[in-house]
């Protein structure tokens, strides 16, 4: 299992009429493919004796969860209701964003099933153990083809139903849902192993007094938990 390249914002965003940021969204599309492949290359981590790996794992595949879960009910409860908002006659605009959400739909029960794996190998099911990998793949190609799918037709949704000013206040409204400390958590899950480019373009979108409390706390929080 690779990464794949992400298109830059501006190509994303180019079929749109607006001028939308979307640096995070595509940061967030990046690391969760960097996750999958840290979970492929760690499936077999219940055939380790080493219990500080396999609690390393744990908790980069809990981390994973929890921004997947963030990220997905943000587009549900937020981004998706606003582009409907907006876009109530466009009939295939309308079709992409069900799509959308079946599809997130879709996901939860494989990341179910990976958690099933995880805990039948900890309680000594060998064969489970191997099955881990087997879950994880299955994840991987649902959640890699959800993404390209958001890219190429969800994502550009957005320059044409929101202004840039717009699509900065839904930002704010997701942040309030999320709080402060999630919002920390993130950041510094964007950045961890990310090219210094793109680590540089989602901590830059930060305003600067946010962007020292990253820096003085969110960031070393984050650093000291080990994570795959």
């Amino acid at each position: 299992m690779t990464t794949r390249n992400l298109p830059a914002s501006s190509d994303a965003a180019r079929h749109g009429a607006g001028n939308a940021d979307l640096t995070i969204m595509l940061a967030a599309h990046a690391a969760f493919r960097r996750d999958l492949a840290q979970l492929a290359r760690a499936a077999a981590f219940a055939d380790l004796p080493d219990p500080g790996r396999r609690a390393s794992v744990r908790a980069g595949w809990e981390l994973f969860k929890r921004q997947l879960h963030l990220h997905h009910t943000a587009e549900d409860a937020i981004v998706w209701p606003a582009l409907r908002e907006r876009l109530p006659n466009r009939d295939q605009a309308q079709s992409v964003l069900d799509a959308m959400e079946s599809e997130h739909q879709q996901i939860d029960p494989l990341l179910a099933a990976v958690d099933d794996a995880f805990a039948r190998a900890e309680a000594g099911h060998r064969a489970d153990a191997r099955a881990i990998g087997d879950a994880a793949d299955a994840l991987a190609t649902s959640l890699t083809r959800h993404l390209a799918h958001e890219e190429r037709d969800g994502l550009p949704l957005i320059g044409e139903a929101l202004t840039s000013a717009e699509w900065r206040r839904v930002g704010f409204k997701i942040v309030r849902q999320n709080g402060l400390s999630a919002g920390g958590e993130m950041f510094a899950w964007l950045a961890d192993g990310a090219e210094p480019d793109q680590a540089a373009a989602a901590i830059g979108t930060l305003p600067p007094p946010a962007r020292l409390v990253y820096r003085a706390i969110w960031r070393p929080r984050y650093n000291r938990t080990s994570r795959w």
